[in-house]
């Protein structure tokens, strides 16, 4: 993984693949990283967020949103079931910071992940969103043609490292 900037705008190397992500205005390095993660994030995002915060001396929050939708009513056992993954998230992060000096506070938040996630970031003095690249094949490409990461990168007011997904 390679991090360079490059005038205000900050291109990131992971796997092969170069990213571009949000202007950057401090170069000083980042203290506060945010993982956000779901039940289906690979492990490699929250070691790739331990990676940055260790490189830059930071420290992690992982954050998981649980979604709430129109059709779930109250505390059901679909809620309580995301809740479990988010948690399981969460705690994945956690693992990856074992053996180092990194500090992981885990967070849970319920409503639209994208919104929340922009949210918290702008909230908490975030210097570093990290979130994966959803691979999104066949009919869900058609059914959510808008990732969560992509509206996460046009909404976050700081710069997103997108972890490609493995292929």
């Amino acid at each position: 993984m390679e991090s360079a900037l490059c005038g205000t705008e900050e291109s990131t190397r992971i796997g092969g693949r170069e990213r571009a992500n949000a202007a950057v205005t401090d170069t000083g390095g980042f203290d506060r990283v945010l993982v956000a993660v779901d039940g289906e994030t690979p492990a490699a995002v929250g070691r790739v967020a331990v990676a940055e915060a260790a490189r830059h001396g930071a420290r992690v929050d992982a954050l998981s949103v649980v979604r709430m939708t129109a059709s779930v009513d109250g505390w059901d056992v679909v809620v309580e079931r995301r809740e479990d993954s988010a948690e399981a998230a969460v705690d994945t992060v956690g693992d990856a910071a074992i053996g180092t000096d990194i500090s992981v506070s885990k967070r849970l938040r319920y409503g639209d992940p994208a919104a929340e996630i922009a949210r918290y970031a702008d909230h908490n003095d975030v210097d570093l969103v990290v979130i994966g690249e959803p691979t999104r094949t066949g009919l869900s490409r058609y059914l959510s043609p808008t990732s969560v990461t992509d509206r996460v990168r046009r909404a976050s007011s700081v710069p997103v490292l997108t972890v490609p997904a493995d292929d």
